[in-house]
């Protein structure tokens, strides 16, 4: 159990006496886990749990009833777990909402590889910018299978009118998590590019990206 451990290596001690990021992800988790069951410590459980779904990565994309599968893992701790991981996305996006994206496309990526980097099936994701390359909204607005996901052009700009953007950044995940553009991305990426200067709300960038890497079409000078 935890208590037989010695104070300096127990996750709350540690990280009050070496700060929070010397703990491991086993010990962050025990943590938000706060007690085990019968038997089990809160680290135990945790270990556990991370070498379960694939460690941190593996439970970003799980669901709450996906958790409670889990042995040990009830109601309050998926909530616990679930608000924990909320938490950490909505953090990387209200970095990306106080960004210029063009000096900090690191914000962009960043919040993009924790809330779609790990999807199994291909999600696309607009962002709406203003003059000032401000992020002020995003959606979801469409998504596929593990492999593809169909672009309507039409539902995408008429989208970007609708919220008043006056730039957009387009991305989507490769469940692969190989994030090199396929030839299909390639040539999605010139169609809007092309339709975006028709209609004076231009592509800044189009950001693929798994859950420990991205791939801009802007840095890359595909755009």
């Amino acid at each position: 159990m935890i208590e037989d451990l010695p104070k300096e290596t127990r996750p709350r001690e540690k990280a009050y006496q070496y700060g929070i990021s010397s703990l491991s992800d086993v010990e962050l988790l025990a943590i938000v886990l706060r007690n085990g069951y019968k038997g089990t410590s809160s680290l135990e459980l945790a270990d556990k749990i991370l070498k379960e779904v694939g460690g941190l990565a593996g439970l970003m994309k799980m669901d709450m009833k996906e958790i409670m599968e889990i042995k040990g893992v009830k109601l309050a701790k998926a909530v616990e777990i679930m608000a924990s991981l909320e938490m950490v996305k909505r953090i990387c996006y209200r970095e990306v909402e106080a960004a210029d994206v063009i000096t900090r496309p690191d914000a962009i990526r960043n919040w993009l590889q924790k809330s779609i980097g790990n999807r199994d099936q291909e999600v696309f994701v607009v962002l709406y910018l203003d003059a000032a390359n401000r992020v002020k909204g995003y959606e979801e607005l469409f998504s596929g299978s593990s492999d593809h996901v169909q672009i309507e052009l039409r539902e995408l700009f008429n989208a970007a009118l609708r919220n008043h953007a006056n730039k957009i950044i387009i991305a989507h995940n490769h469940p692969t998590q190989r994030v090199s553009p396929s030839p299909a991305d390639i040539r999605i990426t010139e169609e809007i590019a092309k339709a975006g200067k028709i209609l004076n709300i231009p592509l800044l960038d189009h950001v693929i990206v798994g859950f420990n890497d991205s791939f801009s079409f802007l840095e890359n000078q595909l755009i």
